[in-house]
């Protein structure tokens, strides 16, 4: 079943439908090739190519847990957000760019940020912290849109 295809009254999408089509659709909302996609999976440390994603668009390859996690990574968002089966879910985070004193740019998709007693910047996804950073070591942080 494709994006455009519509399940039979009574029947829900299945998990690997709905990752299929979150997939489709948050790659398509960062402006990703596929092969730009294959490229941050890899980085996040699943080997991929631009047909292994092409693959689980179309439904031609099967997601592992292993997969998921890489994708979800990939695009800056989580495991539990790319099976949601609400679009809306995919957008209640924002997209992080945090600037070190080092030079180094990391992003990250966080519904909110806390800095701490101690000086720690920490960015949550639920309960989940995502990435924490010593306030000393940031020179900037920029929300660069939904997620």
């Amino acid at each position: 079943m494709t994006d455009s295809q519509v399940a039979p009254a009574g029947t829900a999408p299945t998990s690997e439908a709905t990752i299929r089509a979150n997939m489709r659709r948050l790659r398509k909302a960062l402006n990703l090739s596929q092969t730009t996609l294959a490229e941050r999976i890899t980085e996040a440390g699943m080997p991929f190519g631009d047909m292994a994603v092409w693959g689980i668009e179309n439904g031609k390859r099967r997601i592992n847990v292993d997969d998921l996690h890489a994708i979800a990574h990939a695009l800056q968002t989580t495991p539990r957000k790319l099976l949601s089966s609400e679009p809306e879910a995919l957008c209640e985070s924002l997209v992080y760019e945090i600037r070190f004193d080092g030079g180094t740019v990391e992003r990250v998709a966080a519904d909110r940020v806390e800095t701490d007693e101690h000086g720690w910047l920490n960015f949550y996804e639920g309960e989940h912290r995502v990435l924490f950073a010593s306030a000393a070591r940031v020179l900037c942080v920029r929300v660069r849109g939904a997620a």
